[in-house]
């Protein structure tokens, strides 16, 4: 009996040195990635939800869309404005921005849009991805909280993920 068990655990062990040991697997960074843009979707939803909760539709918003120059001004704007009846949005105004700061409060046309929301000329912004703000979160997060503390929202025609 003694030389059964002797035997199973020099077998386990044998077989345990001829098998590799495989170090567990990296997480990917992409899953990183989407779980990060999950939790800045749920955020923008809830703080959007926060401010239009007494609202009727619909909503006046201003369309913001950041394009390089050159690039499709048309195409971009007709994307977000085909998703404003959707959620019960008015476009009150649209601002277009060439400028490529990465910082959001160093945009001229951004200003302008806030400037609006000040005055209550709309409620929120509507753009077509968290690209016409930011792709970096460590950038977006800190604009959607702004946003909120002024009393607005962020729409987008393509959620988080879709840069």
């Amino acid at each position: 009996m003694n030389d059964t068990r002797h035997n199973s655990s020099h077998l386990a062990a044998a077989l345990a040195r001829l098998v590799p040991h495989r170090a567990p697997a990296a997480a990917d960074p992409a899953d990183g990635r989407a779980v990060e843009s999950r939790r800045l979707r749920a955020m923008r939803l809830s703080l959007r939800q926060d401010v239009i909760a007494d609202a009727t539709d619909p909503i006046p918003v201003g369309l913001y869309v950041l394009v390089k120059q050159g690039s499709d001004v048309a195409g971009r704007r007709a994307v977000a404005l085909a998703h404003a009846p959707r959620l019960g949005r008015a476009v009150a105004d649209s601002y277009v921005d060439d400028a490529w700061q990465t910082d959001p409060a160093a945009r001229p046309v951004l200003a302008q849009a806030h400037a609006a929301l000040r005055r209550k000329k709309i409620r929120g912004l509507l753009c077509v991805s968290q690209a016409d703000i930011s792709p970096s979160a460590s950038v977006y997060e800190p604009y959607l909280r702004q946003l909120h503390s002024a009393h607005g929202f962020l729409d987008l025609a393509h959620d988080e993920p879709h840069l």
